[in-house]
């Protein structure tokens, strides 16, 4: 049995006559009928009564029509699907973020992305840098939003600039320093830190503490990690130490209660900022992926 053998099936079974069922399929009358008799014996029943002046379907025949219609339907549909998937009209995307950029514009530009192609099914994942990069590496994400790393561990990884966004000290209301317009990297030198990271992390190894170790020269002294950002606030609110955080996951507590926001600037005055990033392996050949990029770019 092949999918030709049912569209002639359904042809005479639709017409009850073998001449215009042959002509609406564009092949012999002799053709159709050695076809349905091929059929016949494959189904192992008669699927017609049939003589000289009369065609109909047997018992058999009209059940087997409505699989027959079913099966065809569900092969035309996966032909359409799998050229849809080949065009990355259809499928699936895996991306990963960093904490706390759930707050900033990331949610605009998935939006945007389900708007122009509903069709595609879009799996999310968070966590931090070091972990989503080894995702890309393993092939367990498409591509990943992070921030741009001081040292590229993973070099066959690709990568496009997104956005800059200003850093900010986060501050304890009382603290000594919360009376300054701004703050630089050096004069936060002695703070005792509490850092945006999974707690199972390396100090050495936490994105923050290489950020203040290159841009103000010191390794900061570091007395809590927390992943969520509303506990590490929290922390900071009862005086238990100072944080450095991007813009976008603090900008929905501004007036959270006992904990000031201030800048950070370069020695020059310009704003410190960090880079964010899409990382993808040019190895992906999902079709999806592309469509993304070309989105963002």
């Amino acid at each position: 049995m092949n999918l030709n053998q049912l569209e002639y099936f359904i042809s005479v079974a639709e017409t009850l006559n073998f001449t215009k069922a042959a002509a609406k399929c564009f092949i012999s009358q002799t053709a159709m009928t050695q076809q349905i008799r091929s059929l016949e014996k494959t189904v192992g029943v008669p699927l017609f009564i049939r003589d000289k002046h009369h065609v109909e379907l047997t018992a058999a025949g009209r059940v087997y029509l409505n699989e027959a219609r079913i099966i065809l339907h569900r092969s035309n549909e996966a032909l359409r699907m799998a050229k849809l998937a080949s065009e990355g009209l259809q499928g699936e995307i895996t991306i990963g973020f960093i904490r706390g950029y759930g707050q900033s514009d990331f949610p605009e530009i998935l939006r945007e992305f389900c708007r122009t192609y509903p069709t595609v099914k879009v799996n999310l994942i968070r966590d931090n840098m070091s972990v989503l990069l080894d995702l890309l590496v393993n092939r367990q994400c498409d591509l990943t939003f992070t921030i741009s790393p001081f040292q590229r561990t993973h070099p066959d990884l690709k990568h496009i600039y997104i956005k800059s966004y200003p850093v900010m000290a986060v501050l304890y209301d009382g603290h000594p320093l919360t009376d300054r317009s701004y703050l630089t990297y050096e004069e936060l030198e002695g703070e005792k830190f509490i850092m945006m990271q999974p707690t199972d992390r390396p100090k050495d190894q936490m994105e923050e503490s290489m950020l203040i170790y290159d841009r103000g020269g010191f390794l900061p002294d570091v007395v809590g990690v927390e992943g969520d950002q509303e506990t590490l606030l929290l922390m900071i609110s009862v005086g238990m130490g100072i944080s450095i955080l991007p813009e976008y996951i603090i900008r929905p507590y501004q007036k959270m209660k006992d904990i000031r926001i201030l800048p950070m600037v370069r020695k020059d005055g310009s704003a410190e900022t960090v880079d964010l990033e899409v990382n993808w392996s040019g190895e992906n050949e999902n079709p999806v992926l592309e469509k993304f990029l070309t989105m963002l770019k």
